[in-house]
């Protein structure tokens, strides 16, 4: 699929940057800035194909996922203590996560997935989804003007969806993993506190 983001972007214009961007993500801005550096598109317009993009996309799979949680095979996922464990990290940090999973390759669907299954309310989330999307729009459309097709070529010959579908896994994997030690050695550390406590008395 990646071949016809070039194609949608010179076809579309500012809609194929829209279109690419919500299907393919970083590539359809990146190579919407490239195109924006040749003078082919507005700059400002790429921006806001790609702000606009991110935040209906990110929505959307936040609004499904929040559907979806109640249902027994989404209980059968955030039911593990791992799972459970980082979905308090976010509820404790939401805006670094909402930060952080913008910029994360692999996290575009995972992270509004994840974010549905906390408490976060949906409003405060639309909040953070309309700021994040509006950063990421800048940054990809910055550096598709400053690197140019360049960098557009190399995200088209390795950002494959086979390894997108690998990263999302990794990153999500790895999110859980960091959560889960993290909160072991902080359990850790109050055992022994508790302890040196004890000894005291």
């Amino acid at each position: 699929m990646h071949h016809h983001v070039g194609q949608w972007i010179a076809h579309y214009g500012v809609l194929g940057v829209f279109i690419a961007a919500f299907i393919e993500g970083e590539l359809g801005v990146l190579v919407g800035g490239a195109m924006a550096h040749l003078g082919k598109l507005n700059p400002l317009a790429v921006v806001g194909a790609a702000w606009s993009a991110a935040v209906i996309s990110a929505q959307l799979f936040f609004t499904v996922g929040r559907s979806q949680r109640e249902t027994r095979w989404m209980h059968k996922v955030t039911d593990k203590r791992a799972f459970a464990t980082a979905i308090k990290w976010i509820d404790r940090h939401p805006t670094l996560f909402c930060i952080g999973y913008r910029f994360v390759y692999g996290m575009r669907v995972v992270g509004p997935v994840a974010i549905s299954q906390s408490r976060m309310p949906a409003r405060t989330f639309l909040l953070y989804n309309l700021a994040t999307a509006l950063a990421w729009a800048c940054a990809g459309t910055g550096l598709g003007w400053a690197f140019g097709p360049e960098l557009a070529h190399l995200v088209h010959r390795w950002f494959t969806p086979k390894r997108f579908a690998v990263a999302s896994v990794v990153a999500l994997a790895l999110f859980v993993g960091v959560i889960a030690w993290r909160s072991r050695r902080a359990a850790q550390r109050r055992a022994e506190a508790l302890g040196v406590l004890e000894m005291v008395d």
